[in-house]
């Protein structure tokens, strides 16, 4: 790779839920970052966010490792990396519904999922629901997945705007999520990450509480991928805080030449 990553996550119940139904994931030995916002009574959203993103971790592992291989009639004309998200996500998507449809405590779970997935010399990200993910490039920030919701679908159509959408009392209704029907499918984003690009993959709940702007400003700062998370969660839930609120931070860094930096340290230790 022509740089090195850091990757880190942060959630947040916010201020007035009882439970947090977000599940994030960060793997990095496998470059692997994700974000899950659950949905449905009786636990069923903190059961479908986890699986979403356990399964899709746990099968991009086993591919890597060989352990499993994808059937060779699934996505055939599909470029390696985005039906590697596609079977995983799709495993996710299956595993849910069918706990869904078994077990009527958790009938019409579901969940959101949006992750950004690394290889050498490839990378893409799997996105379905209105968990987001931004890119910040050369100081401009943009959001690269498309919401998969109602209100979203209206201000498509040019029925409402982008301001009156975020206020909606119905922004919360989704037209696509993991679990919901049998055969659902997620996009895929594909990305072409350069040095100095940061990543955020992120709740709805955290774009209630804190602007575009505001967001832009915090992953400008030159701080780790870390307290970058923080700072985004932090901001969000003091700003509003009614729901879970979670994000994950990948940080683009120039390569480190390692023999340079082996010289400093052995000069360091011998003066």
């Amino acid at each position: 790779m022509e740089f090195d990553i850091e990757l880190a996550s942060y959630t947040d119940i916010g201020k007035i839920r009882e439970k947090n139904e977000d599940s994030v994931l960060i793997a990095p030995e496998l470059c692997l970052g994700a974000v899950a916002d659950g949905m449905g009574g009786h636990n069923a959203g903190e059961v479908a966010s986890n699986l979403a993103v356990s399964i899709l971790r746990q099968t991009l592992a086993d591919l890597k490792a060989k352990k499993i291989s994808i059937p060779q009639d699934f996505e055939p004309s599909l470029d390696p990396m985005p039906r590697k998200l596609l079977y995983a996500s799709g495993l996710a998507n299956l595993r849910i519904y069918t706990l869904s449809s078994e077990n009527y405590k958790r009938r019409g779970m579901g969940t959101t999922l949006s992750a950004i997935y690394i290889e050498p010399g490839a990378s893409a990200a799997v996105h379905i629901g209105d968990s987001r993910i931004y890119r910040l490039r050369d100081g401009a920030l943009k959001q690269i997945s498309k919401d998969h919701s109602y209100v979203q679908e209206q201000v498509a159509r040019g029925l409402i705007s982008k301001e009156q959408a975020e206020k909606s009392r119905i922004q919360n209704i989704l037209t696509k999520a993991l679990g919901l029907r049998k055969d659902m499918r997620c996009d895929i984003i594909k990305l072409n990450p350069q040095p100095g690009d940061v990543y955020m993959l992120c709740s709805d709940g955290v774009n209630k509480g804190i602007k575009d702007e505001e967001i832009a400003e915090i992953l400008k700062k030159p701080l780790s991928a870390g307290r970058l998370c923080q700072e985004i969660v932090k901001f969000s839930a003091r700003n509003d805080g009614k729901d879970n609120v979670s994000c994950v931070v990948f940080k683009m860094l120039p390569k480190q030449d390692k023999s340079f930096l082996d010289k400093v340290i052995s000069f360091l230790k011998n003066n």
